[in-house]
């Protein structure tokens, strides 16, 4: 993945039934992937099996919608074997008489995998090839 993928969806369906659509294996194995196993907490791993393709990370953040209108966020980093990760954020909010799901994928990471320095997040999951020695990065 090279460009940033951004879509948004107006669906005539509950924001609950949306919800489930986002974070059940079973259901996400219906649209996003043809395998799902997704550990739904915080620095729960994720897997993710695309016909021949696995790609592996993370859970970094599960946030149900509430009863108030906020809105419900999973997102999770995703990588095939040494490939550079990438960070996928689905989210639903309620619209009058159904839901907006919006799905970003981005690479926030480039800088980080430009240099290799190990991605020690949630999951002891790293990204980007071992370092040698230490780096200094000037912001």
């Amino acid at each position: 993945m090279t460009d940033p993928v951004h879509r948004e969806l107006e669906l005539d369906t509950p924001v609950a039934d949306v919800w489930r659509a986002v974070t059940d294996p079973e259901r996400l194995s219906r649209w996003l992937a043809d395998e799902v196993s997704l550990e739904l907490w915080p620095g729960g791993e994720a897997s993710f099996t695309i016909g021949d393709r696995t790609l592996d990370g993370w859970v970094e953040e599960v946030t149900a919608p509430s009863d108030r209108g906020a809105e419900g966020r999973l997102a999770f980093w995703w990588a095939e074997r040494d490939e550079p990760a990438s960070r996928v954020e689905l989210t639903v909010s309620e619209l009058p008489g159904g839901t907006l799901l919006r799905v970003r994928e981005t690479r926030p990471m480039d800088v980080v995998d430009l240099v290799g320095i190990p991605l020690g997040g949630y999951g002891g999951h790293s990204y980007g090839p071992a370092l040698a020695g230490p780096v200094l990065i000037a912001t």
